[in-house]
């Protein structure tokens, strides 16, 4: 008997060592089970069938093999035939079939996605309240048409179609009905004619009307902060737009650290419907310390105070000193809250010392000023009076004194305002002055500026930069620096320092009446946040158009993705000195 036990031990053992190791082959196998695949169909549909069909999917699946494949590739048609016809195909011919080829399975899909169907008619209907005004039914079906993404003639693609749907949708919503919905669509596809018969019925629901606004939050600043930035007028349509840019108003001003503005869409109650803003509030009184350097003006410490509501009205007092090697300032400026149409109106006074390749200049600028944003677009103007006290090395000492009203224009359209990669920043400005109206001289001043990021792929782009500037007068005598220009710097010709391109008198560079500078920088990203990047510049700063002569300055340097923007850290070599020089600098100056 014990000779039996010992047999049916040795037998288990041996099937248990069977089995483990049968587990092994089977698990290598299937860890070296692979596949190519070779798919011939237009380069237009190539990406979808990659990202989405099984067979790419789990090609490289620990428990794929033979017969997982087989499985996978008897489903390869029908999964084609239901991608593509997102992408407007509904007639594809398709051959699915595998083969060895030196020891390793090869599967090969040949497609033909065939004609796409195009969009034949479409009916667009809205049904329910709206209609009670048939005039104002009719406008906006007709605004609908128009606005339809997917028209007649094009290719019936499923994205497309929903998204025509949501916009049409949208349109509904965002303005006097946001209770609205789609309740019927249909696309009749006919495979033999290749065409869609595309059928939509909007429901619009209840017109909701805007109700009294009800705040929350405000404890230490008066209502009419917020009045004053709403353009909601109670009883009128409810619209969308309007909360949006009251939310961002709030969103925007110094007095809040976030907000929210909401309606409750209720069909069941839609008229007079509150308007629910909620605040955080920022501290009233803020100082707050700085320090930096830059290869422009050295080494600087800035000391700012602000005060978010002076005299219980919100309005804004601030003060900055602002240390630096080659210039030291001191300003303030009393900024009342932003009215309902968008103004910022402020009163600046500065007080500046600098001291800029020979040039000593003492200056009070005091004056008002209104802006204005919408959008994209930044327009400010006002008037400054300056006083201005200049002392040239090696020079005479004269005083200065200039009323001058002045307008600027600005456009913003870029990508990332901090890390522009496409777009655009455009900047003019015009300021005037003249003897009749407490100025020296009489003189008009032209200035514009502009850069362009364009990128090369993920990892490059281009950036194009130019400035032009004009004082039309008989001469620069008796004009503040403030309306002259000088060049050469960090971010404008670099191989030279700051300000030192301008008209010589005695020891000193001093501005002059005519600028251009153009640049011309290429970057590669190494990585998210470093950067290697090759430059050209070429301008000037003449006082005469017949001195006009550019010089040149060009180099490498590396760039630094920080919190606060991009450092910059270049070698320039200024080919009129034959000399190389180091430009630091953090961000970019528009």
């Amino acid at each position: 008997m014990k000779q039996v036990v010992r047999n049916l031990q040795a037998c288990v053992c041996s099937f248990i060592l069977l089995t483990t190791a049968h587990s092994a082959l089977a698990s290598s196998n299937q860890e070296n089970f692979r596949y190519d695949i070779e798919l011939k169909v237009p380069v237009s549909q190539r990406k979808l069938l990659e990202e989405n069909l099984d067979l790419y999917h789990w090609r490289d699946g620990e428990r794929m093999n033979e017969a997982q494949l087989q499985r996978l590739v008897r489903m390869a048609p029908e999964q084609i035939r239901n991608l593509l016809s997102t992408d407007g195909y509904y007639s594809p011919r398709i051959e699915a079939k595998t083969k060895l080829k030196n020891d390793r399975w090869v599967v090969s899909l040949v497609v033909d996605p065939g004609e796409p169907v195009h969009v034949a008619t479409i009916s667009l209907r809205v049904t329910g309240p709206v209609n009670n005004d048939p005039d104002e039914a009719s406008a906006r079906v007709e605004k609908m048409r128009a606005d339809w993404s997917l028209p007649a003639g094009a290719v019936f693609r499923h994205d497309d179609w929903e998204s025509a749907k949501r916009n049409a949708l949208k349109a509904m919503l965002l303005e006097g009905y946001p209770a609205a919905s789609i309740t019927d669509s249909r696309a009749a596809v006919n495979q033999t004619t290749r065409s869609a018969e595309l059928d939509i019925t909007l429901e619009s629901g209840p017109l909701f009307t805007f109700g009294e606004m009800e705040l929350q939050g405000l404890q230490r600043y008066p209502a009419s902060i917020v009045e004053r930035l709403s353009l909601i007028v109670p009883g009128e349509p409810y619209s969308q737009t309007k909360l949006l840019d009251l939310q961002s108003g709030l969103q925007d001003s110094a007095y809040f650290s976030s907000a929210t503005v909401n309606v409750d869409t209720n069909p069941e109650q839609p008229t007079s419907v509150p308007v629910q803003v909620a605040v955080t509030e920022n501290r009233s009184r803020k100082l707050g310390f700085g320090i930096g350097m830059s290869t422009d003006t050295g080494p600087r410490g800035l000391v700012d105070y602000r005060d978010l509501n002076i005299l219980g009205r919100a309005w804004q007092l601030g003060g900055t000193l602002k240390l630096e090697q080659k210039r030291q300032s001191i300003s303030s400026s009393l900024q009342f809250p932003t009215t309902s149409a968008g103004f910022r109106d402020s009163i600046n006074v500065l007080f500046e010392r600098a001291d800029i390749e020979g040039e000593i200049t003492q200056k009070t600028v005091i004056g008002p000023k209104r802006t204005f944003i919408s959008g994209k677009t930044e327009i400010s103007y006002g008037v400054r009076y300056f006083i201005e006290k200049q002392e040239i090395k090696g020079g005479a000492i004269s005083r200065r004194y200039t009323l001058s009203p002045s307008y600027s224009w600005t456009q913003r359209d870029v990508d990332n305002l901090l890390y522009p990669t496409s777009g655009y920043l455009v900047s003019t400005s015009i300021d005037v002055a003249a003897r009749a109206l407490l100025s020296d001289q009489d003189f008009i001043r032209g200035y514009g500026r502009g850069a362009y990021f364009y990128s090369l792929g993920e990892r490059d782009q281009l950036i194009l930069h130019s400035e032009l500037g004009v004082v039309t007068a008989k001469s620069r005598n008796d004009i503040p620096s403030d309306f002259l220009f000088r060049t050469g710097g960090d971010q404008t010709v670099r191989g030279y320092a700051y300000q030192s391109l301008g008209v010589h008198e005695g020891n000193a560079v001093v501005g002059g009446r005519y600028l251009a500078i153009g640049s011309t920088e290429y970057v590669h990203w190494l990585s998210g946040s470093w950067g290697a990047a090759v430059f050209f510049d070429a301008g000037n700063a003449i006082d005469t158009l017949d001195g006009l002569n550019a010089v040149y300055g060009y180099g490498a340097g590396a760039r630094w993705k920080t919190p606060v923007g991009p450092l910059n850290f270049d070698f320039a070599y200024g080919h009129e000195l034959r000399k190389m020089r180091i430009h630091f600098s953090m961000g970019f100056n528009f």
